[in-house]
């Protein structure tokens, strides 16, 4: 049985002195990171603006809560503070209280399909190029070969087409119930939750509907997923320009030590473009900058950097994304667009493999069969249609 790490008067009770202008004032105006403790206060908090479960835990009005927890979320998510000492802290202190207040207790809780593992591969999003619907394509090639996925998207906040508007160009019901995509899970080794979903989590409305903008929920968000943390006990995260690889593998290292998660295995990218290394992606990157990767495994952290040749791959160079980037995607997955976009796909798909036990080359190749098959097109497809019969 899940339990939270601190329970709701313990909460009330250290929430007394809890002030968000002590958080800005000693610790988002001078780059210092939060403790965990103090940061898991403040997840909290930016759940009580939302949640009327939470009413009285602090004492300040719910409305003033939610546009305090906005400038705090804001300012505390910026290179200059992600870089210094003690703030993986900070990241697993919120993602703590996101795990215990927002999806524990809301009305779906976590999924629980029967499966002994059950993986993620999303992406922090804020790349500074275009590139399709990567994280996505490649779940759904490694759920054709047996994996089970359930993607936790969003639709597009920095990118105008996210994770969860390729999912809905093809066909896909984002809002099915629990039941649907526990099934799907089972039933097609994939499912998809979408971030905005309220029956899982609150803290998205901040970004997607009442702030409209980006803040520390785009690092916080791919944490967590309203999968049980028991069941993933492997994933890939793709990070965005802000932060570093090891900082995300460490942000786990201290949520499995309090019981928060059983991440055993997990690969954290971020790829880039050119070797100057000015700009990047969050996904593997087989362009002439490589990647930068972290490996947890089994509590270590070891930290490398990965080229097109470890792939057993040229080098491909940046091409551009057609406007209809869903559409482009799909016909990736069908195997109507080689070349460079299929390539960056297969490279993406061959880590998945990776954290199965296969080799680099050997997951090239397992995923250029999968689409010439045809099982992902059949795979999404079937999960498609699924998700819009309301199964219970």
């Amino acid at each position: 049985m899940y339990k939270p790490i601190l329970n709701i008067e313990e909460v009330k009770e250290q929430a007394r002195d809890f002030k968000v202008n002590d958080v800005l004032k000693h610790h988002a105006y001078q780059n210092k990171p939060l403790s965990f403790e103090d940061a898991y206060l403040l997840g909290v908090f930016t759940i009580y603006g939302y949640n009327p479960a939470l009413e009285g835990t602090f004492k300040i009005n719910r409305d003033v809560a939610e546009k305090q927890s906005i400038a705090a979320l804001c300012s505390l998510h910026n290179q200059a503070l992600y870089r210094q000492e003690g703030s993986a802290e900070q990241i697993a202190g919120i993602s703590a209280a996101v795990f215990d207040y927002d999806i524990f207790p809301s009305e779906n809780s976590f999924l629980n399909p029967n499966v002994e593992l059950c993986m993620d591969n999303c992406g922090m999003g804020g790349d500074l190029y275009r590139t399709p619907n990567v994280s996505t394509i490649s779940a759904i090639i490694a759920a054709s070969q047996g994996i089970p996925f359930c993607k936790h998207g969003s639709p597009g906040n920095t990118d105008s087409t996210g994770s969860s508007d390729f999912m809905k160009h093809c066909g896909v019901d984002l809002f099915s119930p629990k039941g649907v995509v526990e099934k799907g899970v089972e039933k097609f080794n994939y499912g998809y939750t979408d971030a905005v979903d309220t029956k899982y989590k609150l803290i998205h409305v901040q970004t997607h509907k009442s702030a409209q903008l980006a803040h520390m929920n785009d690092i916080i968000g791919p944490i967590t997923n309203p999968i049980n943390p028991e069941i993933m006990t492997k994933r890939i995260l793709g990070i965005n320009h802000l932060i570093t690889t090891d900082k995300i593998a460490e942000a786990y290292q201290v949520l499995n030590e309090k019981g928060v998660t059983n991440l055993q295995k997990g690969l954290f990218v971020r790829g880039f473009i050119g070797k100057e290394r000015n700009g990047g992606i969050d996904e593997v990157s087989i362009f002439p900058g490589g990647t930068i990767v972290s490996e947890l495994n089994y509590g270590q952290i070891g930290n490398y950097e990965l080229y097109a040749e470890d792939f057993g791959m040229k080098e491909i160079e940046y091409f551009q994304v057609p406007k209809s980037k869903a559409k482009f995607s799909r016909s990736i997955l069908e195997g109507k667009v080689q070349g460079a976009p299929r390539d960056l796909i297969l490279a993406n798909t061959a880590i998945i493999f990776y954290l199965q036990g296969r080799d680099l080359d050997e997951g090239v190749e397992i995923a250029r069969n999968a689409i010439e098959s045809g099982l992902p097109v059949r795979t999404i497809d079937d999960f498609a249609k699924h998700s819009c019969e309301n199964v219970k």
